[in-house]
């Protein structure tokens, strides 16, 4: 965390009346959820963080129409921290996802359903093939691209809400990458909703490893001046640690059928060999993290790091998301299908309960609303955006300047 950098955003509203009380305003309703807090499957810290905000977007981008429902037969209460009351450019997005919803846009199709989860079984039992066939390096490829491609399937059962995702989800990061569903889905949903907010999106703080701030000169390391040159390679050990923390989450829970479905990885990994279970586990994970810190890291950083938690939020949902996000544009269908869908990061994250497969047909459509509402709408070459990240890397493992030099503007563009 640094005073250093400051971001461009506009000043924080009002301070929230500092009451005790958890409220959450939706749909024009005001909700206190105090009590309930505690059992929000999706932990508290993200209902503390929007405490007294307009949750609207924030909740229909990652609840199931049966969690809507739900929400409607609560008692909604008259007293109300702020008079908040949504932009014009919030107004019409809700339109927007309305239409979209109408259109059928979140529905699922079997046949795409199908082809993604075939896809990383068969390379799957195909690279396990070639292992017990003394091929290691083509196991090694076929495995760590299934690797890969589950993590991108898997993420999207995270986001995706009914009894088929769920199992679908839960099978397929446990037998292939040994991944905790529920620990990533804890995560992964403060980045969605705060995504680039310093102190509260944890995606963009992998400090000491990669700096994307100037650090304090006490919590500097030697090896920052070379974070742009080691990235690829430390990268690559992204799986490893969310293996390792996906354990810790799934122990320290007593998650018992996510722990059974590591044992079952664990199990086939240890017949796989040292080197290939190793050489896949690096390969799928650092064909991810190229990808999925990409879109993101380069962004607008937005400093919520102030003390005082009745400051409110300085961006809406929709704006936060076109000011933290940019896609990318894949050059063939090879590179289409290795991204993942993550090259629609911005469609991703209006709509993360959307299926993968449903955003090639939306990005146009979004990119025509936001211009008709005069919002920047940020793309770029899949090579212009590494590019981007490394430049971005390499400015940041500069000495750290003077705290009356820096400015966010300064920030590679």
């Amino acid at each position: 965390m640094t005073p250093f950098l400051k971001s461009s955003v506009i000043e924080p509203r009002p301070r929230k009346l500092q009451d005790g009380r958890l409220r959450l305003l939706i749909d024009g309703r005001w909700y206190d959820v105090t009590a309930w807090k505690s059992q929000h499957p999706g932990g508290s810290d993200i209902l503390d963080a929007l405490n007294g905000e307009d949750a609207t977007d924030a909740f229909y981008s990652l609840h199931s129409k049966e969690a809507t429902a739900r929400l409607k037969r609560m008692h909604s209460v008259e007293a109300s921290p702020n008079e908040l009351k949504p932009s014009k450019l919030t107004v019409e997005f809700r339109k927007f996802r309305a239409d979209l919803e109408k259109k059928g846009f979140f529905d699922r199709s079997f046949f795409w359903e199908a082809f993604y989860l075939l896809s990383i079984w068969t390379m799957s039992i195909v690279g396990t093939y070639f292992a017990f066939n003394g091929r290691p390096w083509l196991a090694m490829t076929l495995i760590g691209f299934a690797m890969q491609q589950a993590g991108w399937i898997g993420h999207d059962y995270v986001h995706g809400r009914g009894s088929y995702q769920f199992w679908a989800g839960r099978i397929s990061s446990g037998c292939i990458n040994a991944f905790s569903p529920t620990w990533w889905s804890n995560k992964h949903n403060h980045h969605h909703v705060y995504t680039n907010y310093i102190g509260l999106d944890e995606d963009i703080h992998n400090d000491p490893i990669f700096h994307l701030l100037f650090p304090h000169e006490h919590s500097d390391v030697w090896f920052r001046k070379f974070q742009h040159l080691y990235f690829v390679p430390v990268a690559s050990f992204l799986f490893a640690s969310w293996r390792m923390q996906s354990f810790q989450w799934a122990l320290a829970r007593g998650k018992s059928l996510e722990l059974a479905l590591m044992a079952v990885n664990y199990f086939w990994l240890y017949q796989l060999g040292l080197h290939v279970a190793l050489g896949s586990v690096l390969l799928g994970g650092g064909l991810v993290a190229v990808i999925v810190t990409a879109t993101h890291q380069s962004e607008d950083m937005i400093d919520a790091s102030t003390p005082d938690k009745a400051i409110s939020l300085p961006y809406s949902y929709v704006e936060c998301q076109f000011n933290t996000t940019r896609d990318a544009i894949t050059p063939d269908p090879f590179f289409h299908w290795l991204w993942g869908g993550m090259q629609y990061q911005l469609v991703h994250h209006l709509f993360p309960t959307m299926p993968k497969y449903r955003f090639a047909e939306v990005r146009p459509l979004l990119e025509k609303w936001a211009k008709e509402n005069n919002i920047e709408y940020k793309c770029d070459t899949m090579w212009g955006l590494w590019k981007r990240n490394y430049e971005t890397l390499k400015f940041f493992s500069q000495p750290t300047p003077d705290p009356k030099e820096i400015t966010y503007d300064k920030r590679p563009q």
